[in-house]
């Protein structure tokens, strides 16, 4: 699963198109800290295209990687938000 989760960090960031409720939800789980989620807000409110941030953002989650983050990324909120997902 990890291995698929690295090798498709591009596309799954591609999908999410905006912060709210993926940002939100990595925070409120403890996978990203409060300061990085201010910053990552920060940085798309500075037009940083949200797919890039999304994808800086997974590239730090992975080091914490679980079944539980997945659960998250793929929950029916994120599905139903980002159907590309």
């Amino acid at each position: 699963m990890f291995k698929h989760f690295k090798e498709n960090k591009v596309e799954i960031a591609s999908a999410i198109t905006k912060p709210f409720p993926f940002l939100m939800s990595l925070r409120d789980r403890d996978f990203i800290s409060e300061q990085k989620f201010q910053v990552s807000l920060e940085t798309c409110r500075n037009l940083l295209p949200v797919d890039r941030v999304v994808y800086d953002i997974l590239s730090n989650v992975q080091k914490k990687f679980s079944r539980d983050l997945l659960k998250v990324i793929f929950s029916k909120t994120h599905l139903k938000a980002y159907p590309d997902l």
